[in-house]
């Protein structure tokens, strides 16, 4: 017990983590949130480019922290039609509703807006089984591999 006295004890307990659904929601957020900054600097008439942090080696050779223009690419486009916006989770493009993947604007004016509102559908849960069906696809299930043609590859 001599052990534990010269220690400070406190009551505390350890901060909740976030659930799996929580967190891809917040990915997704975040993503929403750069689109929504590139839509309203797109209205503005201003150029959009967010920094990110990154090593590099200067010419001395010595390695070292450098902020470059982080590359967004837009989810929405313009054609004679109007203008549309799809929204993605990773590389994969979400189904809205059934076999929808877009939104149709009039404009491109009302980007921000339809924007903000799939972000508060986010929140409410509401891309849920969309995030988690494009979510799940992506992770393999690697103590069945092989399994299926008998195949043994000593794997314990």
């Amino acid at each position: 017990m001599k052990h534990l006295q010269k220690l400070k004890l406190v009551a505390q307990q350890q901060r909740r983590l976030l659930t799996k659904v929580e967190q891809r929601r917040a990915k997704l957020i975040s993503k929403l949130e750069e689109q929504l900054a590139l839509a309203e600097a797109l209205i503005g008439g201003e150029r959009y480019e967010p920094l990110r942090r990154v090593w590099a080696t200067s010419s001395d050779g010595e390695r070292v922290r450098i902020e470059r223009p982080k590359r967004v690419r837009p989810w929405y486009w313009l054609n004679a039609a109007g203008c549309f916006f799809s929204v993605y989770y990773g590389s994969k493009l979400l189904k809205l509703d059934g076999e929808m993947t877009a939104v149709a604007l009039g404009d491109r004016l009302e980007l921000p807006d339809t924007i903000r509102a799939i972000i508060e559908a986010v929140r409410a849960g509401e891309l849920d089984l969309a995030i988690e069906e494009v979510a799940e696809k992506g992770i393999p299930d690697v103590s069945l591999r092989g399994a299926s043609k008998g195949i043994d590859h000593g794997y314990k």
